[in-house]
């Protein structure tokens, strides 16, 4: 149903070419079958004898032995060329007008060109992370780049792919199995100019919207099923970046970031990161870290560190103060979540980069957005595959003005770069822009407004550099 009328035929002729290859694959065979008087063989011994002499052979007597060698023959010769041609046509994927559509077969990737009418222009043979031309499609003369997606199988198999940008990154390591991609989506390439790395910042949603675009970090589902969403955008997502894993390629159009009010995200985070009573975290594994803020210092909650680790008069010590100011500001590494904040994020991709958002408050209709943008359908009532919650304990649910002021006075650089991410964002116009600054006064009205801190941003270079990785190593 993919193939239009004229490449139809085209495949309908090779289904049955073993109705043309009979005799031939006849004169090949037919020695082998048992002969009642071995001079009068119907097959010539001489591999090289054409079609004529063996038809010169046939005889009346020997008519059924010859039908039953072309039947057999036909079989072969015609199944397993149909065979071929079904999984040709049953397994391509179609990607988008003018783009290369190509299904594994063996060792080589059996690739197509798509036209406006769903129609494939070329089929051939080539070997994989090679290059075709374009030729014969009406729509483009460039040459098209192989797409190295995969036949579904029971068992998957993957394509081998070149060392990945982490990998290059951190030399003698592996990216983790959470950072690729399903595989259903891992190898799928998308249109030159819409390339895009997911940037998953913790504790914005950014599991769920991870899964939805096909990634792996916390979804626990079976095989064979497909936690990602429709549409264009997890195909147009390749790649990810989460905390110390950076895997974006140099060539990354889009940066696609998940943001969330920062004191939100904050909380959330500081919920997330507490050991148990025994010292144990489910989630974190430098419970070190995470003892010397939560054990060793009065902070069970977000209200304990702003009243007894922020004020001035709070009675923790000038240790545990320090600790708490350096775990807001992302200076010091006690949860991993405040470590990794936005300033890292942000200032660990391409300056010039372009980015897109997707804020936490509003998912839907962002995510709407840019399928829209994407030249994809219009989706309403999404369902996010995972949301990577905590259950929050009542005591966490109690944050006094004066405590969230302190808090939000300690975020005030990430609070900045919130807003600049938000401003940079090449999907939010004004009003978006407008709309979440409006529900970051509610709970941060000084720094919603402010331009400046009363402190300076930290300088984190050497933090970028160490977990990140130099980013010259990618050039």
């Amino acid at each position: 149903q993919l193939l239009s009328s004229s490449h139809r035929q085209q495949h309908e002729t090779k289904l049955n070419f073993g109705w043309i290859l009979g005799p031939y694959h006849l004169c090949s065979i037919g020695r082998m079958l048992p002969q009642t008087n071995e001079s009068e063989s119907i097959m010539p011994h001489n591999p090289r004898t054409n079609h004529q002499s063996c038809a010169s052979k046939l005889a009346p007597g020997r008519l059924s032995r010859t039908v039953l060698c072309w039947w057999v023959a036909t079989i072969i010769v015609g199944g397993i060329s149909g065979a071929v041609v079904s999984i040709i046509t049953l397994s391509v994927n179609i990607v988008g007008n003018g783009h290369v559509v190509s299904v594994r077969s063996g060792q080589d990737i059996v690739v197509g060109l798509r036209d406006g009418s769903d129609s494939i222009v070329k089929v051939a043979k080539i070997k994989d992370n090679d290059t075709i031309s374009r030729h014969s499609s009406p729509i483009a003369s460039s040459a098209g780049t192989v797409l190295t997606s995969e036949v579904e199988t029971s068992t998957p198999t993957y394509a081998p792919t070149n060392p990945s940008p982490y990998e290059k990154l951190h030399l003698k390591s592996s990216i983790p199995w959470w950072a690729k991609k399903g595989t259903k989506l891992r190898n799928f390439v998308p249109p030159k100019g819409n390339e895009m790395c997911f940037v998953h910042v913790g504790k914005t949603a950014g599991s769920s919207i991870g899964c939805a675009l096909g990634f792996r970090l916390h979804c626990n589902y079976e095989r064979g099923s497909r936690p990602y969403l429709p549409g264009r955008l997890p195909k147009s997502v390749t790649h990810l970046f989460h905390q110390a894993v950076y895997d974006c390629p140099i060539e990354t159009s889009y940066y696609l970031f998940v943001v969330r009010d920062p004191l939100a995200r904050s909380r959330s985070a500081f919920v997330y990161g507490r050991p148990d009573k025994d010292g144990n975290s489910p989630h974190e594994h430098h419970v070190d870290n995470l003892n010397r803020l939560y054990n060793e210092c009065p902070f069970q909650t977000m209200n304990d560190l702003a009243r007894f680790g922020l004020k001035e008069d709070g009675f923790a010590s000038e240790k545990c103060k320090s600790r708490a100011v350096g775990m807001m500001r992302g200076v010091g590494r006690f949860e991993n979540h405040h470590f990794f904040n936005y300033q890292y994020y942000l200032e660990s991709i391409p300056k010039d980069g372009n980015i897109l958002v997707i804020r936490t408050e509003h998912m839907e209709q962002d995510w709407i957005n840019l399928e829209r943008g994407l030249g994809g359908q219009i989706m309403s009532n999404i369902t996010f595959p995972r949301d990577n919650t905590n259950q929050k304990e009542p005591r966490d649910l109690i944050l006094g003005d004066e405590e969230r002021m302190l808090l939000c006075r300690e975020l005030c650089q990430e609070i900045m770069v919130y807003k600049r991410i938000l401003r940079k964002a090449l999907n939010i116009d004004d009003s978006a822009y407008e709309k979440s600054i409006d529900e970051l006064r509610d709970v941060c009205p000084t720094e919603a407004d402010a331009v400046k801190c009363t402190f300076r941003k930290p300088d984190i270079s050497e933090k970028i550099n160490h977990y990140r990785g130099p980013i010259d190593r990618l050039e």
